[in-house]
């Protein structure tokens, strides 16, 4: 089953980054690698969850950018090969771990990507990105990424455990510090958005300021929980 799955996840990354993309101009070469190299970065960076409840990707905040700020096509395509590609080159995982957190990512932000056009998001300049009018479609695509994202790790999870999906999901991700975690790092990745749509390409300067100061404060944050926990611990 855990075969079936994959593959399932697989073809329909293929197939809706091939449906949405055809007929769609390739992107130019520097803006495919802005968003590669910033997306590929938040793939690197993983944070810990306090008390050991998982892990946080910084990816979030390039994969929430780039979705509301790309069009479909091109926010899927520059997501899904910097999984791929921190998957090799970093994390040493197998072929088909490769292809299901790649195709995983395909459906993850096509999912995100149509709902936040579906509505009524708009993606022209900063000024329209900012107006209270997309408050809402940028509030549900986060909900969206989050339960799309997490529901598909967690469905390979129950496969590999023969658990429960729902069981393992309220384990991985149903806590407050996955929920607190991943709004943080939307919310991050908002503001990214607002700076490359303000800044332009010089804007990967003050978001790696960003990025750097963030992770620093919530690795804090995780030390001095646990630190807590295990004066807690002691008799």
């Amino acid at each position: 089953m855990l075969v079936a799955y994959v593959a399932v996840v697989v073809a329909s990354g293929l197939a809706l980054l091939w449906t949405t993309g055809s007929g769609t101009p390739p992107p130019e070469a520097l803006p495919f690698l802005f968003w590669l190299l910033a997306n590929l970065l938040g793939e690197v960076l993983w944070l810990p969850a306090p008390r050991g409840r998982g892990y946080l990707s910084m990816a979030t905040a390039a994969n929430f950018a780039a979705i509301v700020v790309l069009p479909a096509p091109f926010a899927m395509a520059v997501t899904s090969l910097a999984q791929g590609l921190a998957d090799i080159l970093f994390r040493r995982r197998r072929w088909y771990q490769v292809l299901f957190n790649s195709g995983m990512c395909c459906v993850t932000v096509f999912a995100a990507s149509m709902t936040f056009t579906r509505l009524g998001g708009v993606r022209e300049g900063v000024e329209a990105l900012l107006t209270p009018l997309n408050a809402i479609p940028l509030a549900t695509t986060a909900a969206v990424y989050f339960v799309v994202n997490t529901a598909l790790v967690a469905g390979a999870i129950a496969f590999q455990r023969r658990q429960s999906a729902w069981s393992v999901w309220q384990m991985g991700f149903g806590h407050a510090y996955q929920l607190l975690g991943s709004a943080t790092l939307t919310l991050l990745g908002y503001f990214f958005a607002i700076l490359f749509l303000t800044w332009g390409y010089m804007s990967a300067f003050l978001a790696a300021a960003a990025t750097y100061f963030v992770r620093d404060a919530y690795l804090r944050y995780v030390r001095e929980v646990d630190r807590q926990g295990e004066g807690a611990a002691l008799p």
